[in-house]
């Protein structure tokens, strides 16, 4: 007898299941169903069943519809979204329906996954093309088709005509032919092999000590410097894994703009097997498609970013995470997860190996590594055996005269590719023309009235904005301080930088890469392209260029400014820029071609600069590990962060006072540090604050953080501020 009472996980704020009756109708685990909640209808994911309830039954709801043409999600998906919720602190339900495509969170029918095919009766068979009127020319088309295939698919009918499906139907109707449902596939790229490349002893090696442990779980680091070919690893760990007739694999990538790149490869050299993408550029209808294709076993390759980690695959055997140390594998919003520790997870709970990709490993890896917890494979030469790591320089600015913020050395070497027809790129890490609007008789600086920020200037739109959280005003012709009209743009942009440099160099063809000049849908594509086709001499940009691209041709990268990351309050700010520059450094140089990378600073003496020079990661991951330890800092400690945010910051200080004093009275084994402010107090016009937990046991914080969090959902105080758990915090 099927059970009577369902749990069901609903978009709500509450961390609870609840519980409706299935009002007869058969229902499985991990099925969408429609539910009455309150005075509308939502979308629930069924978790359990139970012949019991904690109410009386009959205050207990029927559901409204089950969605019986989908398939459900599958236990291992909903354990793991459970485990996520549970770690990351954030409720099971709000958890469970973000990691579905936007489609499946709507009441309104979604895309269905009904493909059908059609073929002729035994009485259609007798008939001929002459009984059907000749005015009905697509329908004889159709029908001729259907006697020469012994199968059309929907597909095959839209290539006949626009309006086959609809004289198919006709047909249908009147008995010559009967239509069934078929599986949607993936039509696979009409390519010509592409040449495999012969792998280098550490690659092969590389490739060998994975396959041989590949039927079981194991988390491997792979270490290579830039250009050392680890995609070519992947790609053969791939082709091995796929074998297995059934076998799938997810790739994830940090960042969309990697995507088209890794997939446009994968396509040339695993063309056999079926690949879909998921990432935010998609629409709803792509997005929806591509992870029922994954769910279903049909996609046998998925690439996608973080929200893919949660995507259902039932034959799941390799997991590959390409530039593992990147912080946008962490979601800074709702659950705020760390897709590489949840495939990690993923990887234990299927027994599979995960593969994580870097030049610069995460400092929590390498720890890993050193710890014999993560099995280290190394590549420490370039793939293409001309090409040689690039020369590293770092110009003193406070020693030359700079011209429009570029010194001398960098004019030059730009100059003379130019005259050698190469590429050069150009890094700033700032987008807009300029970062101030400053005065100069009393040096006001333009704010932003709604952040504690700056607002840029964007000269092409005449217009001041804020990058955090969008606020956009005209530039003022005279300063609001003193009514001074001489306001200059003070420091460097990637749209002054663009400027600059077509004043400086006017035969160079020019491109600018950053989140404004690539806003619109495939426009970094045609801008990668043109580069690979030899259109533009000179790439500027900001961290979107920074890794994972190849230019054969490009053999200079300049950075302009990367000072103020030194001397940050953030203890991963010196990490972060190590690797960013470690990545930009080796887009030089990666063909035959040799390299030459300028960096402009005043301290070109600094510790990081001098492993930059030799580039020498290890040293320097291990000195900063070093440090780490002394201070008591990640990877050495386990952090969380209590945040919240109100219109006034009186609210957020009593809240944040009434959980730090929860949060000591919980435990002894648990660090609690008093509530303060961020860097940015304000963010879009939030007042914020935060309180500090560490331990050197992760379980005893995950305890206090249980125990803490469940206490403040029922305090009246906690109602008046927007509050939220980050467990792991990348960033204070």
């Amino acid at each position: 007898m099927p059970k009577l009472i369902l749990k069901i996980a609903l978009d709500v704020p509450l961390d609870r299941l609840f519980d409706y009756l299935s009002g007869g109708q058969v229902v499985k685990i991990g099925q969408r169903v429609l539910v009455p909640f309150g005075r509308r209808s939502q979308i629930g994911i069924v978790m359990d069943m139970a012949d019991t309830s904690d109410f009386p039954i009959e205050k207990l709801k029927p559901i409204t519809q089950v969605f019986t043409d989908e398939l459900p999600v599958d236990a291992e998906t909903l354990n793991l979204v459970k485990f996520s919720a549970s770690y990351y602190q954030y409720p099971l339900g709000q958890a469970l329906l973000s990691a579905l495509p936007a489609r499946l969170r709507q009441i309104a029918p979604a895309v269905s996954r009904k493909h059908y095919a059609y073929q002729l009766t035994d009485f259609g068979q007798m008939q001929t093309v002459e009984q059907i009127p000749k005015r009905q020319l697509v329908t004889r088309r159709v029908f001729a088709a259907l006697r020469a295939e012994s199968l059309l698919t929907e597909a095959d009918l839209d290539a006949i005509s626009s309006s086959a499906r609809k004289a198919v139907k006709q047909l249908v109707s009147d008995g010559w032919a009967i239509s069934k449902q078929v599986q949607v596939s993936i039509k696979l790229p009409e390519m010509p092999a592409a040449v495999m490349p012969e792998l280098n002893e550490e690659q092969a090696m590389a490739v060998k000590q994975i396959v041989n442990d590949s039927q079981s779980f194991k988390a491997w680091l792979l270490h290579g410097i830039t250009g050392s070919g680890k995609t070519e690893v992947y790609i053969r760990l791939m082709q091995h894994v796929l074998e297995n007739k059934c076998a799938q694999v997810l790739v994830l990538v940090p960042e969309i703009n990697l995507t088209p790149q890794l997939e446009a490869r994968f396509r040339s050299r695993l063309s056999n097997y079926p690949l879909v993408s998921l990432h935010s550029n998609l629409s709803e209808s792509e997005r929806l498609r591509n992870w029922q294709l994954a769910q279903s076993g049909t996609a046998r390759i998925v690439i996608g970013t973080r929200l893919s980690i949660f995507t259902p695959l039932p034959n799941l055997k390799l997991i590959i995470i390409d530039e593992e140390h990147d912080s946008s594998y962490k979601q800074q919003d709702s659950m705020r997860y760390h897709a590489r520790d949840v495939a990690l997870v993923r990887a234990k709970r299927f027994n599979i190996p995960v593969v994580l990709g870097s030049a610069t490993p995460a400092l929590e890896s390498w720890h890993n590594a050193a710890a014999n917890k993560y099995h280290l494979l190394s590549l420490n030469q370039r793939a293409v055996t001309a090409a040689q790591l690039p020369n590293i320089e770092c110009i003193d600015t406070t020693k030359v005269n700079l011209q429009h913020g570029l010194t001398p050395q960098l004019i030059a070497a730009l100059r003379l590719r130019l005259k050698r027809k190469e590429q050069s790129l150009l890094f700033i890490n700032r987008r807009g023309y300029s970062p101030v609007l400053l005065c100069s008789a009393c040096h006001w600086i333009a704010p932003c009235m709604r952040c504690s920020s700056r607002l840029v200037v964007h000269l092409g739109l005449r217009a001041l904005r804020c990058h955090h959280c969008g606020h956009e005003q005209k530039i003022p012709n005279q300063c609001p301080s003193c009514g001074n009209a001489d306001l200059h743009p003070t420091g460097h942009g990637t749209q002054r930088l663009e400027q600059t440099l077509a004043q400086l160099l006017p035969t160079a063809r020019i491109a600018r890469v950053d989140r404004d000049s690539t806003s619109r849908k495939d426009a970094l594509v045609e801008i990668l392209d043109k580069v690979h086709n030899q259109e533009i001499d000179i790439l500027v940009g900001t961290q979107m260029l920074a890794k994972g691209h190849d230019f054969p041709n490009l053999t200079l990268v300049g950075v302009i400014d990367t000072d103020s990351a030194l001397h940050s309050p953030d203890f991963r700010a010196s990490e972060r820029l190590f690797a960013q520059l470690m990545q930009v450094a080796g887009r030089a140089g990666r063909a035959d071609k040799a390299g030459q990378v300028i960096i402009q600073t005043q301290f070109p003496e600094h510790s990081l600069f001098n492993a930059l020079r030799s580039q020498d990661y290890v040293s320097y991951a291990n000195a900063m590990l070093q440090e780490r330890e002394q201070v008591q800092f990640p990877p050495h400690v386990f952090m969380a962060l209590l945040r919240a945010e109100a219109n006034e910051y009186q609210l957020v200080q009593q809240f944040l006072n009434h959980a730090f004093t929860l949060a000591r009275e919980l435990t002894n084994d648990v660090t609690v540090y008093d509530p303060i402010r961020p860097q940015m107090e304000r963010l879009k016009g939030m007042e914020r604050g935060h309180v500090l937990m560490q331990s050197t046991s992760r379980q005893a914080l995950q305890n206090v953080l249980k125990n803490l969090v469940g206490q403040l959902r029922g305090q009246p105080i906690a109602s008046k501020v927007r509050w939220a758990v980050d467990v792991d915090p990348l960033e204070f």
